[in-house]
């Protein structure tokens, strides 16, 4: 009776274990996935996804730009700021890296541009292109803080 005991016990263990690392593996993939939603509404110009992805006070920074938005409405705006200036843009992930509530991104970006190089100087439908990288930070299922790190100049030359 103890043997059949002792193997029943080891059985209901080795089952809450293996669900818990799990569970936790599953929240670490939605983190990912969310992250991947984001590109995507950026891609669609989905503003109305885009506002759902974020929390109330996400922060989104774009270095090289020199943008820090807080808040969904000022994202958005952002957005529309971009996609005003190279209306078909394209943002490509070609690279993930998860770490709990953390999510790393490579990325290529394509678009043709209009408005002021680098330089200031004026320029139409330019196409431009490069790679760059983003941190995000999702905090329950939605996007507290995504910041974009990438050279502008080299998508110019």
């Amino acid at each position: 009776m103890t043997r059949w005991s002792t193997a029943a016990a080891t059985l209901l263990v080795l089952t809450a274990v293996a669900c818990a690392v799990y569970q936790k593996k599953q929240s670490v993939e939605g983190d990912k996935e969310v992250v991947d939603a984001y590109v995507r509404a950026w891609n669609q110009r989905d503003t109305i996804a885009l506002d759902t992805l974020l929390t109330a006070d996400a922060i989104h920074e774009d270095v090289a730009q020199n943008f820090r938005g807080t808040g969904p409405k000022a994202i958005i705006t952002f957005m529309r700021g971009v996609a005003a200036a190279e209306p078909d843009y394209k943002w490509a992930v070609t690279n993930a890296l998860e770490d709990g509530k953390y999510v790393a991104l490579e990325w290529t970006w394509t678009g043709t541009y209009s408005g002021p190089d680098p330089t200031g100087k004026r320029v139409t439908s330019k196409r431009i292109s490069g790679r760059g990288m983003s941190f995000a930070e999702v905090d329950n299922g939605k996007i507290k803080r995504f910041t974009d790190y990438y050279d502008m100049a080299s998508y110019f030359r």
